[in-house]
């Protein structure tokens, strides 16, 4: 992740940055907003059916892996997918892989480590389920809405911005997902589940996001929460003051949880830094894209091959080994 809504924010606000050319080749941009929920579409798919802690895992491990690993050598493969299928100059065929896919993989690259710095974790611990890093998201999701939207999280319809008509999805963009997932990671019928997801997405942030009387709340904080201790990641039923800790506003000092590396930026700071950057590999991804030809070293020139986790080259395991609590002491 972050947060659904905070990627959400984060693709319209990166239509800003946009050059008019890129823009131009994208006059649909606006509705196909979900496509920067990226490899979280893994997390997403039949989140209904993920009650029991094997099957949530499974979604997460597979999530990891795109994550983690082979960043590159997926979108590489994915435009090369693309090309031989010959629908690479298919409007929604762009759009899941550069304003989408790839944004929301180099949004999480930025801010992650801050977030894993602070919270202490990063995926659920399978035998306490406590997870800090999910409720953090959380509250930076309603932090991110009333910032840049100027909405009450604890009221507003969230879930009607990730709705999307059916008919903007096309057979070629499941059929280029199926194909570089299976390529790049051996995944089977990966385009099928990304579909699934895609409709499931509103449903999921309607039931578990969206929150008007708080009841929500009441039940994953007060009901689940004695047995499922990630439930505070849920509803958006809460107040956005309980995030200003995490997101490091005064600028103090915070290590990279992996190899120790010192920053001062807020989440803030890092946010930006994503959406300059970001805008300028889906400018130049655009260009080879409109060239229809792709060739390894263009694609590999422009995406850096780093994890999303920590921001550091991918292969690289990720270690918790630096965190605000250790570096405390």
């Amino acid at each position: 992740m972050p947060g659904p809504k905070t990627h959400d924010i984060f693709y319209k606000n990166l239509k800003e940055k946009l050059n008019s050319k890129t823009l131009d080749a994208f006059p649909n941009y606006d509705k196909y907003n979900i496509f920067v929920q990226g490899h979280d579409f893994l997390i997403y798919h039949d989140f209904y059916k993920k009650a029991n802690s094997k099957a949530l895992d499974e979604g997460v491990d597979m999530s990891v892996q795109l994550q983690e690993h082979k960043f590159q050598e997926f979108v590489y493969n994915y435009l090369k997918t693309a090309e031989k299928i010959g629908c690479i100059e298919q409007e929604d065929v762009r759009l899941f892989i550069g304003p989408g896919y790839v944004m929301h993989h180099l949004l999480d690259a930025y801010t992650h480590p801050q977030i894993i710095y602070y919270s202490g974790d990063h995926t659920r611990n399978p035998e306490t389920k406590i997870w800090n890093h999910g409720e953090i998201e959380n509250l930076i999701d309603i932090y991110m809405m009333e910032l840049f939207e100027d909405v009450d999280a604890k009221t507003y319809k969230v879930y009607q911005d990730f709705k999307i008509d059916k008919s903007l999805i096309s057979n070629e963009v499941i059929s280029t997902i199926d194909t570089s997932l299976a390529d790049t990671y051996g995944f089977q019928d990966g385009g099928k589940i990304f579909e699934k997801a895609f409709y499931q997405l509103a449903l999921y942030m309607r039931m578990m996001k969206y929150d008007k009387l708080g009841l929500k709340t009441v039940f994953f904080d007060k009901i689940l929460g004695p047995f499922v201790k990630c439930s505070k990641a849920f509803s958006y039923h809460r107040d956005f003051d309980g995030v200003i800790p995490y997101l490091n506003l005064e600028h103090g000092k915070w290590l990279n949880p992996t190899d120790g590396r010192m920053s001062n930026e807020s989440f803030l700071d890092l946010y930006e830094k994503a959406l300059n950057d970001g805008a300028y590999i889906v400018d130049e991804l655009e260009k080879i894209c409109q060239s229809s030809s792709i060739h390894r070293d263009d694609v590999y020139s422009i995406i850096p091959n780093i994890s999303s986790v920590h921001g550091l080259e991918c292969e690289k395991p990720f270690q918790l080994k630096y965190t605000k609590e250790t570096s405390s002491k």
